[in-house]
């Protein structure tokens, strides 16, 4: 490919770009007052307590089986707001539970009117061990599907000490220079991913089945990546729904949660696609374009509203094209290999 060393080139500067805006440039402004009212639950069975003032938690926990938590229910928010959550957390001798998710955290959890919506982003901080005062900030995208949210500080199923002060929760929206930047980026992205395409749909003289099928994956990432967050999970939620009214088991045996299985697959059918229309590459030219394209969609994750680029995301999406790419390689080389 005579334009890799160009792609590799435009990939480089949109990076540094991109991540030198999130620095210097300052996304959201207060619009409004804190919604954190100070009127705090308290649930700590046993020998477990908590105490809580306006501002200020404490919690502490014998128990891993009970935990202990202190939770506050938030006025009524209306959808496609985002929250501004911060404050400063300490820990002492924090023992993690049996599960991941079984430690101290403070978290902001929406509802639905039925159940809690889990897979949203929740976590402003969730800590094990000894720590001193930390601040910490996140920000919260209210989504079509939320009737209430509530603020919860708790050790989860987990033993030690949670410490909690200088809470504010207030809504927030985006500033006109944030939002001129966001377009640009996200625009220079868009045309960093078509020039990718274009140069790999024409380096070698292919069939069109093929050409459809390497478009096909390209924009299905494309527009996977640049869902609004409340728009990924309805999709989630839905697809989800229709499974379980296929079959509730098959949910229960999925590897990985759906987005993740999504991720995989559709980089698996990019690098079976990118191997069949350029046989003549070099396999690291190949997996090239490849991480390009896992780390590109992720960063561009940074300017899209409710989504969280992870590396984790990064590293799933590549191997689901290096394993695309190899498995078409091993095709492709097979035949030679049993003629000689």
């Amino acid at each position: 490919m005579p334009l890799l060393k160009t792609h590799i080139a435009v990939f480089v500067v949109l990076t540094i770009i991109t991540f030198a805006s999130l620095i210097w440039i300052d996304r959201y402004q207060q619009i409004g007052p804190d919604v954190l009212t100070g009127h705090w639950g308290i649930w700590a069975p046993g020998k477990n307590w908590a105490d809580a003032s306006e501002n200020e938690l404490a919690l502490f926990s014998t128990n891993p089986q009970a935990g202990v938590s202190v939770q506050q229910p938030l006025p009524a928010i209306e959808p496609g707001t985002v929250l501004l959550f911060s404050a400063e957390v300490k820990c002492d001798h924090v023992v993690r539970g049996k599960k991941p998710w079984n430690l101290a955290r403070v978290v902001l959890v929406q509802n639905d009117g039925q159940k809690d919506l889990w897979n949203l982003p929740l976590i402003l901080t969730a800590v094990t061990g000894t720590q001193d005062w930390t601040f910490y900030r996140n920000f919260f995208y209210i989504t079509t599907q939320t009737r209430t949210a509530r603020v919860i500080a708790e050790l989860h199923q987990s033993t030690g000490s949670l410490q909690v002060r200088n809470m504010q929760l207030y809504p927030v929206h985006e500033t006109e220079i944030y939002l001129w930047v966001k377009n640009i980026i996200l625009f220079s992205w868009g045309g960093f991913f078509l020039l990718l395409v274009g140069s790999c749909l024409f380096a070698e003289k292919r069939s069109m089945l093929f050409r459809a099928i390497l478009a096909g994956a390209f924009i299905s990432i494309v527009i996977g990546t640049s869902l609004p967050g409340y728009l990924k999970t309805s999709v989630i939620y839905e697809v989800e729904a229709q499974i379980d009214d296929i079959s509730p088991v098959i949910n229960k045996v999925m590897p990985w949660e759906l987005s993740k299985l999504w991720h995989a697959c559709v980089f698996l059918l990019l690098g079976s696609a990118l191997a069949l229309m350029i046989k003549k590459a070099p396999l690291s030219q190949l997996m090239t374009i490849i991480i390009m394209m896992a780390a590109g969609t992720e960063m561009m994750q940074l300017f899209i509203d409710g989504r969280s680029p992870l590396v984790s995301d990064v590293f799933i999406d590549a191997a689901g094209g290096i394993v695309g790419i190899y498995f078409i390689r091993r095709l492709q080389t097979k035949p030679s290999t049993e003629r000689s």
